[in-house]
């Protein structure tokens, strides 16, 4: 199918007055169909038949090599000014040997295997992304992890909120964040977020090849909540209005919502006397009102809550595969047409996000998705947009943010320092915080 066609196919979809549970149901029914089909192509690379493409290709290949951005910064100790803004970074724990990972990848497999092989697609695409300070770390050596909160803070990080990976009481990637809890000293608020949805071998958006499934039943809903009551004990742990923030990466598979819910509510309380602050992230379908089902407000997903607003330029850029699959989106479209803040979410509670970048293509080759044309400049833009947009919403419990992320490299979403930009996001992001203007 014309891509083009297709993505206005897409975007009639979801503009559809059915309910989300059951877009969410069709798109993962169509997306289980694409990945079958593109799995079904030839698997030998295919090189486009263009001399001159290929040479500017491997001209642009070879230029990249050790090459700084100009918009590169060197690490700057800064002083942060007062702001009530919270910034709430996702952090991702899949840096370490884990056993699963040597089961399911090979021995010693992280996500590094997947950012270490990637390649641009075409030319003038940012890959490989290479980390710059942090190296290619490992999450079990704790003075990593010290280095990482240092930065955080310095450039006006407030918050790290953990992935949880919890499948019917068993974790994965729990060792890097065990150690974090375990010691005091690694001075971070955090808060979890609990991803609630099979653990599957593609990166597809589908539930092929299940490595370890969540089973949607009542009881193991309720069984989560014990498994994270002991967090909320440390004095780390991030709370709004003295309650403490748990977010839920799937609302819409948690079965007999109200129900499991109230049951959350009610064990926290016993043991606290406390509630809940709980947060649900808004699935590809955002018309889904999760406050009347029992949850305290909603956050937008970067980049899946916005997507459909998004420019799609495939057919602008020139693969250096025939057989490229992927979609590249327009992040300067994007920020200087502000479709980061769908306007419906302006009349109930969400949390607004934020990307840095997108680029997964270190996953999934040349069947990813792309958001080209990102810079510390628009990002800066981004983010004092969405600064005085939640200082002025009357809806939200307190002005914060949701930054996607602190370290997904493999979907090229991360703050952390890189080969080419250096510390520039991370200095655009202070300057945002602060009231700063990005020249100076």
């Amino acid at each position: 199918m014309n891509r083009s066609i297709e993505r206005r196919l897409k975007n009639l979809f979801w503009k559809l007055p059915i309910p989300g549970i059951i877009k969410e149901k069709l798109r993962h029914r169509y997306s289980s169909y694409k990945f079958e089909t593109e799995q079904k192509q030839k698997e030998e690379t295919t090189i486009i038949e263009d001399d001159d493409k290929i040479h500017e290709y491997l001209v642009y290949l070879f230029d990249r090599f050790n090459k700084r951005n100009k918009e590169y910064k060197e690490y700057i100790e800064h002083q942060n000014t007062a702001n009530d803004v919270k910034l709430i970074v996702y952090y991702l724990t899949q840096y370490s040997p884990d056993v699963h990972n040597d089961l399911w990848w090979g021995k010693g497999s992280t996500e590094w295997d997947n950012v270490s092989k990637a390649i641009p697609q075409f030319t003038g695409h940012n890959q490989p992304r290479l980390p710059g300070e942090l190296g290619f770390y490992d999450l079990r050596v704790k003075d990593v992890m010290r280095r990482q909160i240092e930065i955080a803070k310095n450039y006006g990080i407030d918050v790290f909120n953990f992935y949880y990976y919890w499948f019917n009481e068993e974790r994965l990637l729990e060792k890097p964040f065990e150690m974090f809890f375990e010691d005091k000293s690694l001075n971070m608020p955090f808060m979890l977020c609990w991803v609630n949805e099979n653990w599957t071998k593609k990166y597809s958006g589908t539930d092929d090849s299940v490595l370890i499934g969540m089973e949607n039943t009542e009881d193991n809903y309720k069984r989560f909540i014990h498994s994270v009551l002991k967090y909320f004990d440390d004095d780390r742990y991030f709370c709004i209005n003295d309650r403490f923030v748990l977010q839920v990466y799937r609302p819409s598979l948690i079965p007999n919502i109200k129900e499991i819910i109230d049951y959350w509510q009610t064990i926290v309380n016993q043991k606290y006397g406390k509630k809940l602050y709980l947060i649900a992230c808004q699935e590809r379908d955002a018309s889904t009102d999760w406050c009347s089902k029992g949850f305290d407000a909603e956050n937008e997903w970067m980049m899946g809550s916005a997507k459909n607003q998004c420019l799609d330029i495939t057919n602008q850029i020139k693969p250096i595969r025939s057989d490229f699959s992927g979609e590249v989106f327009d992040y300067y479209d994007l920020v200087k047409n502000k479709r980061y803040y769908i306007k419906k979410n302006r009349t109930k509670k969400v949390y607004p996000a934020i990307m840095p970048s997108w680029d997964n293509t270190a996953r999934r080759n040349n069947r990813g998705t792309i958001f080209h044309n990102s810079s510390p400049e628009l990002y800066y833009e981004w983010m004092t947009n969405l600064i005085s947009e939640v200082k002025e919403q009357k809806y939200l419990d307190i002005p914060m943010i949701f930054i996607n992320a602190w370290n997904e490299w493999g979907e090229g979403a991360y703050m952390e320092p890189d080969r080419e930009y250096g510390y520039a996001y991370l200095e655009a992001n202070w300057k945002a915080k602060n009231n700063k203007s990005f020249d100076n």
